[in-house]
């Protein structure tokens, strides 16, 4: 009994020393478990702040994007701030800036890190490429972003929320009184209590408006289709009693903000400066009275313009103009003495610039170097300017019974109608031509423009664009045109009469057109002052189709036909909106008063700077 106790208590003893090799190895274990899971939680905790960082360094870049639009939406003119200096992606765009901000402030994010509100860990800075800015409207941005010691950056485009992103935007849905000779007040349709409005013109049931559209009045129509957004002042679109109803394919109208329309397109003749070289480094043409430009389809284009003496100009201090590179100013824009002749100036279109016509300087503009005085140009004969025109009873105009007259560029064509009324130039009066509103006026800043365009040019006039046959592009995926009128953008319809009461025509027809013909004209379009209209838009037979490829601003709704649910005279409108404007412009198009600045494209690129705030250099040693 006594040796089997014995034996009992050496294997307990034998058990305590398993028992201690296991808590040995079993805290072993543990230890290197918690070891493990502290190594882990540090790591973690190291790629949680990296995490972090490289998310907040996105959002500063964003900021900074941000806030650069909220400045250039602020002062449309804020495009001409910035600085190429340590800044590559301004410097290698060829931008040319006026400082560092306006009225000598500066703006810290173009030359270093600027914080985000808000934050203690983010910051942002900012490189501007403005180069494209005055042709097309484009501001391109390059933002870096800093958090910690990561940075990111990124590139985007800004465009401003102008007319051109628009097919079609009116300031007034009313037609301009002058076009159909009423005497109403300008008002907008949706102001109630407003008296003597005047009335508004509609979209008839063969309408058909391919792009978004917008008008600071409210919109009216008859069973129109819009495959576009409908944006007006309130909303609705109105419909007349007895018409059907339209087809809203680009969804519900949506009411939308103000868009104001500036007076006047006269400062853009500044773009033929030659004294302005951080504004207008590259100088367009300037031609003076009635002009005609004929596209011919090569990428060149005729130009007539017999009062012009100067093409490019700069200004002294009085206010004087004089030439300057005259040598120059003749390789883009024609020599004088071609222009003047019968047969003009054959040129190349302009690359990615602007014509300007305007009317011939009074003879109380002292100093400016296209004043003619009380002369005229050299084989300027039979013209209103010099010839006394006798506006019959019927509303006919004759000098003679065999000699012809004109505004020195063939309008009015032989035998177009002509029903009266005066406009006083240099001190005399002379006889208007074509309906009350229509002048083609000898001294009037007109140009008549045609043909098959190529190239990228804006052609902007002080009076009328007169559309004198179509006007298409040779090549729509990178020909881009613009036609700004200051007092209209017009498709020329000359009329003719053959039978007279008194001073009223009882029978008038179309002189050029019997019926069915169509029309087209690509280009973006804009009348500051005026409207888009068909010329004698309530005569002859039903035409064809007016298609536009493009866009269309005015200051009034242009009538292009009569008719509610069918057209009874003018042109059908087939309006397809130019999607390339969402991105670009034509060169040195019409600028709205006010506007906001969207990002159309927007990428994510290397970073172009360290945190240090150095910039951060390709292989070959060059900044990015």
């Amino acid at each position: 009994m006594k040796r089997t106790l014995q034996v009992l208590r050496r294997a307990h003893d034998d058990e305590r020393g398993v028992v201690l090799a296991n808590v040995v190895i079993f805290g072993t274990v543990l230890m290197m478990i918690v070891a493990g899971l502290l190594v882990l939680s540090t790591s973690g905790a190291v790629k949680s702040a990296s995490d972090r960082d490289y998310q907040n360094a996105a959002a500063a870049a964003y900021a900074g994007l941000a806030d650069y639009q909220s400045k250039i939406s602020n002062d449309n003119g804020y495009a001409v701030y910035g600085t190429t200096a340590n800044a590559q992606f301004s410097a290698a765009s060829g931008a040319v800036f006026q400082g560092l901000g306006p009225n000598g402030t500066t703006n810290a994010a173009f030359v270093g890190w600027v914080s985000v509100p808000k934050t203690s860990d983010q910051w942002f800075r900012y490189e501007v490429d403005n180069s494209q800015y005055a042709a097309q409207g484009i501001l391109k941005i390059r933002v870096t972003g800093k958090s910690g010691s990561t940075t990111r950056s990124l590139v985007a485009n800004l465009k401003g929320d102008g007319f051109i992103n628009y097919l079609y935007f009116t300031n007034y849905e009313s037609a301009q009184p002058s076009t159909t000779s009423t005497v109403c007040a300008s008002n907008y349709q949706w102001q109630t209590g407003a008296s003597n409005t005047c009335g508004y013109v509609q979209f008839a049931a063969r309408d058909v408006l391919n792009g978004p559209i917008r008008t600071n009045d409210t919109f009216t129509s008859c069973g129109a289709t819009f495959n576009g957004s409908v944006e007006d002042h309130d909303g609705t679109v109105d419909r007349p009693s007895g018409c059907a109803s339209s087809t809203f394919n680009g969804g519900a109208p949506s009411a939308t903000a103000y868009l104001g329309l500036p007076a006047l397109n006269s400062n853009m003749s500044q773009e033929a400066r030659t004294d302005l070289p951080a504004t207008v480094p590259r100088p367009g043409c300037l031609y003076t009275g009635p002009t005609s430009i004929a596209f011919n389809g090569d990428g060149t284009m005729t130009v007539r313009s017999p009062w012009s003496r100067v093409t490019q100009y700069k200004t002294a201090a009085d206010g004087s103009t004089t030439a300057s590179d005259t040598a120059k100013a003749a390789s883009l824009c024609g020599s004088i003495s071609a222009l003047q002749s019968s047969s003009g100036a054959t040129i190349p279109t302009l690359p990615s610039n602007l014509v300007y016509v305007q009317d011939v300087p009074q003879t109380n503009s002292p100093g400016n170097a296209n004043a003619w005085g009380t002369t005229f140009p050299s084989g300027y004969t039979n013209t209103y300017c010099n010839t006394k025109v006798t506006v019959a009873a019927n509303g006919s105009a004759t000098n003679s019974a065999s000699t012809a007259y004109s505004n020195g560029q063939g309008y009015p064509a032989a035998g177009e109608w002509v029903s009266g009324g005066s406009y006083s130039s240099f001190g005399s009066t002379y006889w208007r031509t074509g309906s009350t509103a229509d002048t083609y006026g000898c001294t009037d800043g007109d140009v008549f423009v045609s043909g098959a365009f190529s190239g990228a040019m804006t052609i902007a006039a002080s009076g009328t664009v007169w559309l004198t046959g179509n006007v298409t592009y040779a090549n729509a995926n990178t020909d881009v045109l613009g036609l700004v009128g200051q007092d209209a953008v017009e498709v020329w319809n000359p009329a003719r009469c053959s039978s007279f009461s008194g001073t009223s025509c009882t029978n008038p027809s179309l002189l050029r057109r019997t019926g069915g013909e169509s029309f087209e004209v690509d280009a973006g379009i804009a009348s500051n002052a005026g409207t888009f209209w068909n010329q004698n838009y309530d005569i002859g037979r039903p035409l064809g189709t007016l298609t536009v490829k493009g866009s269309i601003a005015q200051n009034w709704r242009g009538i292009v036909a009569t008719g509610g649910g069918t057209i009874a005279t003018g042109f059908a409108k087939n309006y397809v909106y130019d999607s390339r404007f969402l991105t670009t412009a034509p060169p040195k198009f019409l600028q709205p008063v006010s506007t906001s600045y969207g990002v159309t494209t927007q990428v994510e690129v290397q970073p172009a700077y360290s945190a240090g705030g150095s910039c951060i250099k390709t292989a070959a040693g060059v900044c990015r």
